[in-house]
């Protein structure tokens, strides 16, 4: 039953925090503001801020918004650390008990606290499968009803260039920013940044409420997204033997909760699962190894053309 599983990246938030900061300190030379958001949780932004600065490292995550026949993924970033655990249970409890009439309330109480930024993550992908044509009413519907709450349109870097260029466009068309977004879940960093003059996040989300974003492309984006989710994929089935007990393995960071509780896939796999399991571990492994990977590339995916992206400044 995969409704009762879910599965831990192969990455800690400090080794993400980490990574991200060190490919902005390497490839500008600038000193990095990271917001980490996982999905409806706001953990790691805790953990993070006991040993980050709340400027570089801010309370943030990734809201699920349930709405209509569908649901959108909502960046919430910079929640005020004061009162930020009571600001996630009641947009957590939205998520899970949805009452249409509070939604309005809700994005405009956040809306009202000028540090905080609202993102609408991949706004053009159709998370609950519902089709494109009525995922795409529902998007419109939302912005029309809501969108004088939401800050930027994301900019993804593992979504396709074609999605991508259709968010542009609806950018445009509603005229609101777009902001750079990884959805990344494994080693490999951001390949889409944002650059500011901004000294802090706060700083930062009122410039982008403002209307200026600058978002820098990565040449990583170029290569095939197919084979970037490859390499991912093979991340989050990799043996660290440098990681603590626990989490060496990929079943150490898959979680079950059954009748006796929560228990990770290692307890029921101690050998790491039935022979067919292993197998497509091992073949994906092989796949994902640079050696294969190359080799893959005129079958399953194909290198982009330069892309641009130009930011859709707004009047104040």
């Amino acid at each position: 039953d995969f409704s009762r599983g879910w599965w831990h990246p192969p990455i800690d938030p400090g080794g993400i925090f980490a990574s991200e900061s060190a490919q902005i300190e390497r490839r500008f030379g600038l000193s990095p503001i990271v917001s980490v958001t996982d999905h409806d949780d706001i953990r790691a932004n805790l953990d993070l801020q006991q040993v980050h600065p709340a400027s570089r490292a801010p309370i943030s995550f990734e809201w699920t918004i349930p709405f209509g026949r569908g649901f959108f993924h909502f960046g919430v970033h910079n929640l005020p650390p004061a009162s930020a655990t009571d600001w996630f249970d009641r947009l957590k409890s939205f998520t899970v008990t949805p009452r249409p009439d509070e939604l309005h309330d809700l994005m405009a109480s956040l809306h009202a606290m000028q540090d905080v930024l609202l993102v609408f993550n991949h706004p053009m992908w159709d998370l609950a499968t519902v089709g494109d044509a009525a995922h795409g009413r529902e998007m419109h519907r939302f912005l029309r009803e809501h969108g004088q709450f939401v800050h930027a349109l994301e900019i993804n870097g593992y979504r396709s260039h074609r999605e991508n260029g259709a968010v542009r466009a609806l950018a445009s068309d509603y005229r609101m920013p777009l902001i750079s977004g990884g959805d990344r879940h494994a080693l490999a960093p951001n390949a889409v940044v944002n650059l500011t003059q901004a000294d802090s996040f706060a700083a930062f989300a009122d410039e982008v409420r403002n209307g200026l974003s600058h978002v820098v492309v990565m040449p990583e984006y170029r290569q095939s997204t197919e084979l970037r989710k490859l390499a991912s994929a093979a991340e989050v089935v990799r043996h660290y033997r440098g990681y603590p007990e626990g989490r060496q393995r990929w079943t150490d960071r898959v979680t079950w909760r059954s009748e006796d509780g929560e228990r990770t896939l290692a307890h029921f796999w101690p050998q790491g699962g039935p022979l067919l399991v292993r197998s497509a571990v091992a073949g994906l492994r092989v796949l994902a190894s640079p050696a294969i990977r190359p080799l893959l590339a005129p079958v399953i995916g194909k290198r982009r053309p330069d892309v641009s992206i130009t930011p859709v400044p707004l009047v104040s």
